[in-house]
């Protein structure tokens, strides 16, 4: 991202956002720790070899967030190994990191204080300021003139994203916000708010929303998908339930079937084997024709349901994929260097203002 992109400083801010969400529900680990304090050592470390980053990472003002963040995780995980190895109580626990904390906080003030005073640490660049105050207050009159600058309209994400896809979008983030949050998709959460935040600021960031929905659009579609395949096949099929194989090259049923539950009980001498006896005897019971007819009939309405979504969503799903690529070669060309076709039929390139 750093050496293609200027976006690098989006993506740190946004796992540092990330990190720091999961500390305040109290989702911290030794996991997370591992995970971020590697992330921000390394990827920081790498950056810094591009030579138009330089320092920028550790003095501009718009990457010091996660660096903060970073800080703030040795301070946590130094509590947590002292709670661990003085076996601390919970209101133990919480003066030593207030105690931690106000001295790191002390310290760190006097720190940035007196780099401040040297002209350490670099101003909020314009197209960073852009997207928190009126992009004509920026006083840099290049940013300001841009029309890319400018708020986003709603008509905007229905033209570059897709008028299904904005409408089926919510779903999506509720799906993940209120049926499979944890650490990861959590992650999802705080993309999908982050780039909306942006993107009204700034037309030009509409790009930023395509991943995250491609991945809700993904989730719903994925939902929908299972729950029509289960009530029709029983199962979901995936490459994980082909690959459950047993030794006899079998699938395996515990992939499709849940294993039956089973409880430890004490032996009674004399009982055990009569109790054996009458399981053996006990034969399965049959299903019942009217067991069957409705199964049956339940499938047959799934099956029909999905024939008609598929009929449904074949035609959006052929415009989308025909306007994607109208809007790529749209996009394609620098708006600078035009085509431009003669009388005679002749293709050539306009490059008036490029000259100019």
């Amino acid at each position: 991202m750093v050496a293609a992109w200027g976006g690098y400083v989006f993506v740190i801010n946004l796992i540092g956002c990330h990190a720091g969400l999961l500390v305040l529900i109290g989702r911290f680990s030794t996991k997370l720790y591992r995970a971020y304090t590697a992330f921000y050592i390394v990827g920081t470390f790498l950056a810094m070899q591009v030579p138009v980053v330089g320092w920028a990472p550790l003095k501009s003002l718009e990457q010091l967030g996660p660096c903060a963040v970073f800080l703030g995780f040795q301070l946590i995980q130094y509590c947590e190994l002292q709670k661990r190895k003085k076996q601390l109580s919970t209101k133990q626990t919480w003066i030593l990191r207030v105690r931690v904390f106000a001295i790191a906080g002390i310290a760190l003030l006097a720190v940035v204080g007196l780099l401040r005073y040297k002209g350490y640490f670099g101003p909020i660049s314009a197209r960073i300021r852009g997207l928190f105050v009126k992009h004509t207050k920026t006083g840099n009159p290049l940013v300001d003139s841009v029309a890319e600058h400018q708020p986003a309209q709603a008509s905007a994400y229905a033209q570059y994203l897709g008028v299904r896809i904005v409408q089926l979008l919510p779903y999506g983030f509720v799906l993940v916000a209120l049926r499979y949050f944890h650490d990861s998709s959590s992650f999802l959460l705080v993309y999908g708010i982050a780039t909306y935040f942006f993107s009204l600021k700034m037309v030009r960031l509409i790009l930023l929303t395509a991943p995250i929905a491609s991945v809700l659009i993904g989730i719903v579609i994925g939902r929908v998908y299972g729950f029509l395949t289960y009530n029709i096949l029983g199962f979901v099929p995936s490459v994980f339930h082909l690959m459950a194989i047993d030794d006899n090259g079998k699938a395996e049923e515990a992939v499709s079937k849940p294993a039956k539950e089973v409880t430890p009980s004490k032996k009674k001498k004399g009982k055990a084997p009569e109790k054996n006896k009458e399981e053996e005897k006990e034969a399965p019971s049959k299903p019942s024709v009217v067991g069957l007819l409705i199964s049956l009939a339940v499938k047959a309405v799934f099956a029909f349901a999905t024939y008609n979504l598929y009929q449904l969503g074949l035609p959006e799903a052929t415009m989308f994929y025909k306007t994607s690529h109208s809007i790529a070669k749209q996009l394609a060309n620098p708006t600078i260097v035009m085509k431009g076709t003669l009388k005679s039929g002749e293709t050539v390139l306009v490059d008036d203002y490029r000259d100019w």
